[in-house]
């Protein structure tokens, strides 16, 4: 990222050793030494910086590249076609789910298979249902009413890409004021993983312009953003270490289809990963 949260920490230590001067000289100076040696160790609790941290992740994923593909889905211009859906993560997943991270991650990929499915004009009711049981658990309920939101009826490209930005925005939003800052950065890297697991599917059939649709290209720039917040993230929520972790060849896998193909059996044992 821009600005590294360690150096935003040594900061916010120097003034939390500021506030202290209060009291006597020797209790000021044992508590910047504690506050110190925290930031150094990476154990400074994620409560100390919240603000500065909201405005670095928000604008981080506000400035995540667009793509016109939502746009081109919509009208038509670009189709997208599976042989079959068994690929999808099956909706039973979701009881044998247990941690935050879990949830966080199979709503993401949930998401992605809702998405596919709506653009095929497949039933989607399955997914949606499993969708607010997820977001119920992970108290983020909000997600299902700024996803069920529609653009206009016969939006042109810029208003169409007009509402899409405004509406992540307002996710992005709408998480940061709920302080899941992480719940966000999971659900990213799931919806990831399954979108790479569509492009890796044999039975994928993408007609029309989909290279200037950003297919490939804007999931690696996606990537990139996503690796350098979870970098700094991770230090705060450490369940974040794992996904980038995990995460971190995917990059290489979705250059293009063909790529992806090739690494379809590593993708899926990422996403299998990812749920454990």
């Amino acid at each position: 990222m821009k600005k590294s949260f360690v150096s935003l920490l040594t900061v916010a230590a120097f003034l939390f050793g500021m506030a202290s001067c209060n009291s006597s000289a020797k209790k000021a100076e044992a508590e910047a030494q504690t506050e110190q040696e925290a930031v150094i160790a990476g154990e400074v609790s994620k409560n100390l910086l919240t603000e500065e941290l909201k405005v670095e992740v928000s604008q981080f994923l506000k400035d995540m590249p667009e793509s016109d593909l939502a746009y081109k889905l919509a009208t038509g211009e670009v189709t997208v076609s599976v042989a079959n859906t068994d690929f999808m993560l099956p909706v039973s997943k979701a009881s044998e789910l247990t941690t935050q991270a879990q949830k966080a991650r199979a709503c993401g990929m949930y998401f992605a298979d809702l998405n596919i499915l709506k653009a095929m004009k497949k039933p989607t009711t399955d997914v949606e249902n499993v969708l607010v049981k997820l977001t119920t658990d992970l108290n983020i309920p909000f997600v299902i009413d700024i996803m069920k939101e529609s653009a206009p009826a016969n939006a042109s490209k810029e208003e169409v890409n007009a509402f899409m930005k405004a509406q992540e925005d307002k996710l992005i939003d709408a998480m940061m004021e709920n302080d899941k800052a992480d719940i966000e950065i999971e659900l990213l890297g799931g919806m990831s993983v399954e979108y790479a697991y569509l492009l890796a599917n044999p039975g994928l059939v993408v007609k029309g312009d989909a290279i200037s649709a950003g297919l490939s290209d804007n999931m690696i720039k996606r990537l990139d953003t996503l690796q350098q917040i979870v970098g700094d993230l991770s230090k705060y929520y450490p369940d974040l270490s794992q996904l980038g972790e995990t995460i971190a060849p995917l990059k290489e896998m979705v250059v293009s289809v063909n790529a992806a193909r090739a690494a379809q059996k590593d993708i899926e044992a990422m996403r299998t990963n990812l749920l454990k």
